[in-house]
Order: C-alpha cells, then sequence, then structure tokens
C-alpha cells in the first residue's frame, strides 16, 4: 500500500512538472519565438521547484538572454 502511495505522488509530480515545462515554453514561444533545443533541454533538466520560480518570474525577462543567464545561474548552483 504504501509503495502504491509514493508511485502516485512520484506520477503525480511528475505530471505537475510536464505540466509546468508545456506552460513555460508557451511563454517562451508567445514572449520571444521558439526557444532553441539547448534552452528546452536545460529547462527540462530543472527540478520542479525551479521550473515554478521560473514561471514566478519570467514576466521580468526582456529577452532570451534574460532567460538563459537565469538558467545558467539555476544550472551552476
Amino acid at each position: 500500500m504504501q509503495d502504491e502511495r509514493g508511485r502516485i505522488a512520484y506520477a503525480e509530480e511528475q505530471a505537475r512538472l510536464n505540466q509546468t515545462i508545456a506552460l513555460v515554453k508557451l511563454l517562451i514561444t508567445q514572449s520571444f519565438g521558439e526557444a532553441s533545443e539547448k534552452i528546452s533541454s536545460q529547462i527540462e533538466s530543472l527540478p520542479l521547484a525551479d521550473v515554478e520560480d521560473l514561471v514566478k518570474v519570467f514576466l521580468s525577462f526582456n529577452s532570451l538572454v534574460d532567460l538563459e543567464s537565469w538558467l545558467q545561474e539555476r544550472l551552476r548552483s
């Protein structure tokens, strides 16, 4: 029973992560055009908490350069 709950919680978190990544990619496309494969890969490698943080700060970005800087900072830490 405990293992099943763990699997369900993991599946729910993965679904939330995938939905949040899809939202970020939509925001990027709407704001700056299609993101490069490198940017997409970097976003997909982030944990859920970082992707959620990205949604919160995204509107402060003026260009893809701002997004790239934010990603570099997150991936270094």
